[in-house]
């Protein structure tokens, strides 16, 4: 889960956290988020064990409750991540 607010990106899953930051201009998003492991012994999406990333991500607004982004993490071009957002009131 991650909340998108105000320029910023909190959220996390069952061992990491993420903290980051996006922004928006026209219909484009582009977002840097740091993962951050939290529980020993627990992958990631991509893998890796215990090991801080760095995500960066573009992508489009659909309309006003979703957006699309595509990234990978930084130093890890062989990984890719796809995104569906929706927002939720």
């Amino acid at each position: 889960m991650a909340v998108f607010d105000d320029g910023k990106v909190m959220g996390g899953d069952n061992g990491y956290y993420y903290l980051g930051s996006y922004t928006v201009t026209g219909n484009q998003l582009r977002a840097t988020i740091d993962v951050i492991p939290f529980v020993a012994g627990i992958e990631s999406v991509f893998n890796t064990l215990g090991r801080n990333l760095k995500l960066d991500l573009s992508g489009t607004l659909l309309d006003d409750a979703h957006a699309t982004a595509q990234g990978a993490p930084v130093g890890m071009p062989g990984l890719k991540l796809g995104v569906k957002l929706t927002k939720r009131t």
